[in-house]
């Protein structure tokens, strides 16, 4: 009996000690009051330009943001001053692209601006492409220190038509469809390899492919990579795919329909 209410006294001495620490570490969580950072959304961005031969000078936009506080956008303006990072940069100013403005304001009652590079897409090497780092030199609010600098690869690439409907010859055998994302680069429906449909995120540059990812990274975690070719004809696709820890190199292999 005495072991009993010992026992019933422990526990009740072990919840109220729960119930005290739950409180203490509720009143110690700092909810929405940090500091506000100005950042941009990521340290790496990449985009394709059209080499077509007319010369054409494209937009390039970057986010910038800020978060902190309490999430909601303030209620006065953010100023911003936007510069390059010379020792990053391998692009050459006036040559591969510009930036007509570098000081922007985010508006009151909204946490984002845009910044906007123009890039000469017939000035860029498809075989080396260019890296731009725009970097937060001032800010009304505090710049981040990790995301204060942004690496913006310019990548020049052919004309391209990959869309429409293909065959796998091996394999599953499954038709597949080949959507266009953006420029240069497509979804496919579908490998050859698993029963599901797992799309293949693709991109092409002037007829060799890399796949860039799909729905197994998207949803599951699960690595991949690979390779490809158009034929001359551009009838033909072959993709040479790896999916981490199932199967390395496998070769598919797409017929125009």
């Amino acid at each position: 009996m005495k072991k009993l209410i010992l026992n019933s006294k422990l526990l009740i001495l072990t919840l109220l000690s729960v119930i005290t620490t739950s409180c203490l570490d509720t009143e110690a969580v700092d909810f929405g009051e940090g500091p506000v950072v100005v950042q941009f959304p990521s340290t790496k961005m990449s985009q394709n330009f059209l080499q077509d031969g007319s010369g054409a000078v494209y937009d390039f936009e970057v986010p910038v943001q800020y978060f902190g506080g309490d999430n909601i956008p303030l209620d006065k303006e953010v100023t911003i001053t936007i510069g390059i990072n010379s020792e990053l940069t391998t692009a050459t100013e006036g040559y591969e692209f510009s930036i007509p403005e570098t000081s922007f304001t985010i508006p009151a009652g909204s946490n984002t601006a845009k910044v906007s590079l123009k890039v000469n897409s017939e000035n860029l090497d498809s075989n080396d492409p260019k890296i731009v780092a725009l970097q937060i030199l001032d800010s009304s609010e505090k710049a981040s220190n990790n995301r204060g600098v942004i690496l913006l690869t310019l990548q020049g690439i052919c004309p391209s038509d990959l869309s429409g409907n293909y065959k796998y010859t091996s394999g599953t055998e499954k038709d597949v469809t080949i959507t266009e994302t953006g420029t240069g680069t497509y979804s496919v429906s579908v490998d050859n390899a698993f029963g599901g449909d797992y799309p293949i995120y693709i991109s092409d540059l002037c007829g060799n492919l890399t796949i860039t990812g799909g729905y197994l990274p998207d949803n599951f975690g699960i690595d991949v990579s690979g390779t490809g070719t158009v034929s001359e004809d551009g009838n033909t696709i072959t993709l040479v795919y790896t999916v981490d820890g199932y199967f390395s190199n496998r070769t598919m292999v797409m017929v125009k329909q």
